[in-house]
């Protein structure tokens, strides 16, 4: 599925970029989209391109944790705790506005989509714009799907599983980076440590 979802706006497809290809499909694979799979395409986009926004809010509340367990006033260590511990658990929650703003907009109507890639280019449907891998600005790979990002605004996700050609999903990738000129990477997360360890490191550090 093809998203343009950065700041809440939705596009099925970047005609823009997009041209006629009549290469030979190396490569098929399905796509059913749900409310889950726009959620997981939405957090990742959120970590991959506003990490700043998020490293800056996770900052502010381990700030505030750590002075309110500085603090000698009990009123203020529970005011300082409470207000961290709001914003640490709270960091996702742009990214999950912008994913609730898809859905809604969807109706419930969720796209089975079927790729074809080729030597030079893909589309995510018979008849649709193909778009060649030169074009692409960013390869991200985790367990389950492939992410090709067009831009920082708009990408595709593809199911890792249901891809048929030689060497299945792996086959794949290797194709897209050699074509594309780019690496392809894991999903990047600065939530990579909890409220518990906050606090241990705190202890320890104080002992």
């Amino acid at each position: 599925m093809h998203l343009e979802q950065y700041h809440g706006k939705l596009s099925l497809f970047d005609r823009s970029i997009a041209g006629k290809g009549i290469d030979m499909d190396l490569y098929t694979a399905n796509m059913q989209h749900n409310a889950e799979t726009v959620r997981k395409f939405t957090l990742l986009q959120y970590n991959t391109f506003e990490w700043w926004r998020k490293g800056a809010l996770l900052a502010l509340s381990v700030l505030l944790i750590l002075l309110g367990l500085s603090m000698h006033s009990p009123v203020l260590v529970i005011l300082c705790l409470f207000a961290g511990c709001i914003l640490l658990t709270n960091s996702d929650t742009r990214a999950a506005a912008v994913a609730d703003g898809v859905i809604e907009a969807m109706h419930g109507n969720f796209p089975l989509l079927t790729y074809s890639f080729t030597e030079a280019s893909f589309s995510d449907g018979k008849d649709r714009p193909t778009v060649p891998y030169q074009k692409l600005y960013r390869l991200i790979a985790d367990e389950q799907y492939l992410y090709l990002f067009v831009s920082k605004a708009s990408g595709y996700m593809v199911q890792k599983v249901s891809v048929e050609g030689e060497k299945g999903a792996e086959g794949l990738m290797e194709l897209i980076s050699q074509q594309s000129g780019l690496q392809w990477t894991k999903p990047f997360s600065l939530l990579s440590f909890s409220l518990r360890d906050v606090l241990g490191n705190h202890r320890k550090s104080s002992e």
